[in-house]
């Protein structure tokens, strides 16, 4: 046996033993993470507070919402119709962007509402059809202030969001627990853009639709999804595990509103200054950003992208894992088992591939 293929089984061999791992930054078909806030560290939202990596939300609470970072959640409650409790993206989005969210414990059912609620002159009653809700997330054209963060702005600003909305019918029953993914049109009525609505089938294009989408649980974790690329927005919900619940088909830009104005900012939270009552639970927030798929056919390996698979490429994976933990300049080359992280299983294929068994590499993705 040679020298460098006893060196290469030792470092294996004992790095496997010591339980060491080093993964890589996520990433997910092309998404790499850019930034990630899973509220792991107790405080008290302040209005105009930013926080997260690089300040890259920050919170909006109008009228006394409240929101309170512990347990691993950020608790928002806006026990008065008056009440609004937010987060946002601090700054402009990205041209392309994958937005992802995961919201449980929702309450926010039509009960919430007392009776000073329904007699006060500023409590919007829907012309006593009463909404109670919150935005999973929703993607606007603009920043709110204030007062003016009420029914009317969102519905004038808002460009696609994934929301709960319980609410009266003209005909009993009344919606309950629904979740609604909508994208907005460009033509308006008098109630704002119109909704586009998806019923479980089709995007429903009607003049007015509300299409419920899903029926959510009071004590249950969600994740909503938002994908911006190619020219397309996807939107999908997913339960708890992130299976699929609803996954419509993309919609093209030329369908939705003001999708050629490149402001963009996220919201997430209790939207309604004039109503909505209740409290939600916010585990994670997370954007992604996409690049371009780096691997160079045939096979992945080729981790220092000399165009041929070696042992150079073992070496550049043994430092960035163990050593010096440089980054490498492609993941997908990395990633051999495309577990979506870079770690000792890979380094292992890529010795045995080359030194031990001979096994062909898989082809790229």
């Amino acid at each position: 046996m040679s020298p460098v293929r006893l060196l290469l089984i030792s470092v294996v061999l004992i790095l496997a033993v010591s339980g060491v791992s080093a993964d890589n930054a996520s990433s997910e078909a092309g998404w790499e993470i850019v930034y990630q806030e899973n509220f792991d560290s107790a405080f008290t939202a302040v209005d105009g507070q930013t926080f997260g990596e690089d300040d890259w939300l920050i919170f909006q609470l109008h009228n006394g919402g409240q929101i309170t970072i512990a347990n691993g959640y950020a608790q928002l409650n806006a026990p008065d119709f008056w009440n609004a409790a937010l987060i946002r993206s601090t700054h402009i989005l990205p041209a392309e962007y994958k937005i992802r969210t995961k919201i449980g414990h929702i309450n926010y059912d039509l009960d919430n509402y007392e009776q000073a609620d329904l007699d006060n002159p500023a409590f919007n009653d829907h012309n006593g059809y009463l909404e109670n809700g919150m935005y999973f997330l929703t993607v606007t054209s603009d920043t709110c202030v204030g007062n003016e963060c009420a029914e009317y702005w969102w519905h004038y600003h808002r460009k696609m969001v994934i929301d709960i909305d319980n609410h009266m019918n003209v005909t009993p029953p009344h919606t309950f627990h629904p979740v609604f993914i909508v994208f907005m049109a460009p033509q308006v009525n008098s109630g704002g853009n119109l909704l586009r609505t998806w019923n479980g089938v089709v995007w429903d294009s009607s003049s007015w639709n509300w299409n419920v989408a899903y029926t959510y649980e009071y004590d249950t974790w969600y994740y909503a999804e938002l994908e911006k690329k190619d020219g397309h927005i996807t939107l999908a919900l997913y339960d708890s595990a992130m299976n699929v619940i609803e996954a419509p088909p993309s919609i093209p830009f030329d369908q939705v509103f003001a999708m050629n104005d490149s402001i963009e900012f996220l919201y997430v939270g209790e939207p309604h200054t004039d109503d909505y009552e209740g409290d939600v639970r916010i585990d994670e927030i997370t954007l992604f950003a996409y690049r371009e798929a780096c691997c160079l056919p045939p096979t992945v390996g080729d981790i220092d992208q000399s165009g041929t698979v070696d042992i150079t490429d073992v070496q550049v994976l043994i430092d960035n894992q163990y050593l010096t933990l440089l980054p490498l300049v492609c993941d997908e080359e990395a990633d051999i088992d495309f577990s979506g992280v870079v770690d000792i299983t890979d380094l292992s294929i890529l010795i045995d591939s080359q030194f031990l068994t001979l096994t062909p590499l898989p082809a790229c993705p």
